[in-house]
């Protein structure tokens, strides 16, 4: 396994890009205007990239953040 070192305003970077992924998945969904196939790609890269780092749902929020005490 690798370690990948990134700073801390690239980790924040992609927990936003994770937050797109999440909203652009919503509104797909509701709109059903893509294929079906490519739908299942774009959700398994949003599970793979938030356990990858480590994310965490808040369901206050509606957002991944980082886990707390986490820095």
């Amino acid at each position: 396994m690798k370690t990948i070192k990134i700073t801390e305003e690239k980790y924040q970077e992609l927990i936003v890009r994770i937050n797109d992924f999440d909203r652009i998945l919503d509104d797909v969904n509701e709109m059903h205007d893509i294929y079906l196939s490519d739908l299942s790609v774009i959700n398994q890269m949003k599970h793979r990239l938030t356990d990858a780092l480590n994310l965490e749902w808040n369901s206050d929020t509606y957002r991944y953040e980082a886990p707390k005490g986490a820095k």
